[in-house]
């Protein structure tokens, strides 16, 4: 890519930073995306969507503890190695590889 020429440069492959690149090239442009770390961004990996993934399963069982009939069949409380995996699964295993290859699919 060194010495390359674009009619756009992106910055972060977020949601927002891969809507804006593949917009350019579908309006006959062309786009580098620039990247840190992950093809996803912070709101895929670190922030959104592991965090909701985090308290939903508190959320969930704490809903269930206060609907009469639900709340009776509610024993325990939460497996932390079983939020902690979907957490991970919601983050893809911090492995970027299916948006990388969504990613390179816009500038086909």
């Amino acid at each position: 890519m060194h010495g390359s020429t674009y009619d756009v440069v992106v910055i972060g492959a977020g949601p927002v930073g891969e809507n804006v690149a593949d917009r350019v090239v579908q309006g006959g442009l062309s786009a580098a995306v620039v990247e840190r770390e992950l093809v996803g961004g912070e709101c895929s990996y670190w922030a959104c969507m592991p965090t909701k993934a985090l308290l939903r399963s508190a959320a969930a069982l704490r809903a269930a503890r206060q609907v009469p009939g639900a709340r009776e069949a509610v024993t325990g409380g939460l497996d932390a190695a079983a939020v902690l995996g979907r957490r991970d699964c919601f983050a893809s295993h911090w492995k970027d590889d299916v948006w990388l290859r969504l990613l390179e699919a816009y500038g086909r």
